[in-house]
């Protein structure tokens, strides 16, 4: 199965603009979209919305003065990344409101991080992913944000239903998991999943509202990561993403240990 493989760059200065797209083109094998305005912007992802997996977007077009370019992104279900000069805890809440994966200040730097994201996030269309929590709520909204990350994911409202679930399909390499669950709680999950799926094969990330003891106690028995109740949107991208790109490094230095071997 093939994934959509450009990127869609939106900035308003052609040069920089021109910039990040060829910075991009040659650090990575995607290929680049670009558009300088608001109207340019939705007639691009209108007709290629099934080749872009992120949009990298600026806030301040010229015919934009609303901000319509991100929740424009949003409607259509294309993940988005924004680049700003300027930074305040007002602009993240309002992109955070338009489920932006992720945030840069335009520089070296931001670019740089930016690149590293889209490459994850290209990766994340072949990644399958867990969710087991007992509140049907709660478990919307972290699907909710693996979704934006454009990693597919799966349900389980209890522990004994997510241990059949991790059994019944190897291919799932992300557990997300609470610890207070009826009929096998986290920890339980984790203690029984781990006897056949081990941390280079599974990442799993506990979630609590308590935090001290039940922080030790998951990383202790089998778990790669560990979350706080109420979830943060960036610290959850962030830890996610290094789950995912430590799975990634101990797969290829395996396969180059094989080869070595052969």
């Amino acid at each position: 199965m093939s994934h959509p493989s450009h990127v869609l760059v939106v900035e308003d200065s052609r040069v920089q603009a021109k910039i990040i797209s060829q910075h991009i083109t040659e650090t990575t094998p995607f290929q680049t979209l670009v558009t300088h305005t608001l109207a340019e912007t939705r007639a691009a992802m209108m007709e290629h919305r099934g080749a872009i997996f992120v949009a990298i977007l600026d806030r301040n077009l010229p015919d934009d003065p609303d901000g319509e370019i991100v929740p424009l992104a949003n409607s259509l279900g294309i993940p988005s990344v924004v680049m700003t000069a300027s930074f305040s805890e007002e602009v993240r809440q309002q992109l955070l409101a338009h489920n932006v994966v992720d945030y840069f200040i335009k520089s070296m730097a931001g670019v740089t991080a930016m690149e590293r994201l889209i490459e994850r996030l290209y990766k994340n269309l072949s990644v399958r992913a867990l969710v087991a929590d007992d509140s049907r709520l709660f478990r919307h909204r972290l699907m909710g944000l693996l979704h934006n990350l454009n990693i597919q994911s799966a349900e389980a409202e209890d522990g004994r239903q997510a241990l059949e679930m991790l059994t019944a399909d190897p291919s799932i390499r992300l557990l997300i998991t609470d610890y207070n669950m009826p009929r096998l709680d986290g920890f339980e999950l984790i203690e029984s999943i781990r006897t056949s799926r081990p941390k280079d094969s599974l990442a799993i990330v506990g979630v609590s509202g308590e935090n001290g003891g039940h922080i030790a106690k998951f990383l202790k028995i089998g778990a790669n990561d560990f979350i706080v109740k109420p979830v943060q949107v960036e610290e959850f991208t962030c830890r996610v993403n290094q789950q995912l790109d430590m799975l990634d490094i101990i797969e290829d230095y395996k396969r180059m240990c094989e080869q070595a071997s052969a």
